[in-house]
């Protein structure tokens, strides 16, 4: 099969032609239909997010089960299916606790650039194994575990934007609704205007909430604001006076902070009310250290919470749903769409802020 590899960090990917191993125990192997471009591929394609190369990067499709391991009951060939970039166990303290997003056998692979045993299926004709970050949708087929894919329904398969939820959708309704708890009537800031972001704002107007989206990108508020929520661009003055101004003083419930930087995080701090909460989701290179202004958080007994996706058996059949419902429209915020071919075109259309979430055909 083709696929988009990356051999060393920060050099342009080549597409290559690789052998795919068949699925193993628990595992599907899904025929891309097509794969978005996400910011954390570009943190892969830097090195700060360093998974060992060479690696196949992507890790949200839309795709189609072509063939199932021993052990699979949930799925069979020829089920239009969202991978998501989650890989629960199932079996760890976390799955069986219903934390399945912080699975401890998955945490432990996930920077390997291997499936849930630790191996990989993909090899080049060289013989030389070859990484897949997250599932490695950046080609024509993927293998992935089966707990990691939700079904489409008939009304919703061929639809390429769809290959947002398993990644972009997924992490909104995890920290909107999962961690933030947001409900009919809070008032949520969503810092942050990028895939990630836009849909935040989605989940948490489509949970009854008052929203107010912060950046930089006036296209990108623009979309913001035509998904009904309130904007402030950064670059127009100070955006913490401006939240304040709009909250008549008392700050936010939720702010969701969806770029990981220093001075966003600290601004998603003060946006909050008192007691309020500040949702994290931006990633930052590994190792990397943010100062805090700690006295803030404590005399306004404000709540930090990391948020990691969300459960895919769970919530991404939820997910699904409300896109079916209309609540959710990936459509506004997915394309322009490339070929395989393209993929270098496709990271820097996400890299330069011309597109929210490009796509990728294989």
């Amino acid at each position: 099969m083709k696929a988009a590899v990356l051999n060393q960090y920060n050099k342009p990917l080549e597409v290559e032609d690789l052998d795919v191993e068949r699925p193993r125990e628990g595992e599907a192997l899904v025929r891309i239909k097509t794969a978005g471009v996400c910011h954390s591929d570009l943190y892969v394609l830097e090195g700060a997010t360093p998974v060992p190369t060479p690696v196949v990067p992507g890790h949200e499709a839309v795709g189609v089960v072509e063939e199932v391991g021993p052990g699979v009951k949930s799925l069979q060939p020829g089920d239009w299916v969202v991978t998501s970039f989650v890989w629960p166990c199932g079996r760890c303290r976390n799955c069986v606790r219903g934390r399945e997003n912080l699975c401890e056998t998955f945490a432990q692979v996930r920077l390997k650039g291997t499936l849930l045993d630790g191996t990989t299926r993909l090899r080049k004709r060289s013989g030389e194994e070859v990484r897949a970050f997250l599932g490695g949708t950046w080609a024509e087929a993927s293998v992935v575990p089966a707990t990691a894919v939700a079904k489409l329904p008939e009304g919703l398969r061929g639809r390429q934007e769809l290959a947002m939820l398993g990644c972009a959708f997924l992490t909104a309704y995890g920290a909107v609704v999962n961690s933030g708890s947001v409900s009919p009537g809070d008032t949520v800031v969503v810092v942050g205007t990028g895939g990630v972001g836009l849909s935040a704002v989605q989940v948490a107007k489509a949970v009854g909430a008052r929203v107010i989206a912060v950046g930089r990108n006036p296209d990108k508020l623009k979309v913001a604001a035509e998904l009904g929520a309130e904007v402030v661009n950064t670059r127009e003055g100070d955006p913490v006076k401006a939240v304040r101004d709009l909250t008549e003083g008392r700050g936010a419930d939720v702010v969701v902070e969806a770029v990981g930087n220093d001075d966003t995080i600290q601004m998603a701090v003060d946006m909050a009310a008192l007691g309020g909460r500040v949702v994290l989701v931006g990633l930052m290179p590994v190792g990397h250290k943010t100062p805090l202004g700690l006295a803030r958080v404590v005399r306004g007994g404000i709540q930090i919470v990391g948020s990691y996706g969300a459960r895919p058996r769970v919530d991404l059949p939820a997910v699904v749903d409300m896109v079916k419902r209309g609540l959710l429209k990936p459509e506004k915020l997915a394309g322009p769409t490339y070929r395989l071919e393209e993929i270098n075109q496709a990271v820097e259309a996400l890299r330069s802020g011309k597109a929210i979430r490009p796509l990728v055909v294989p």
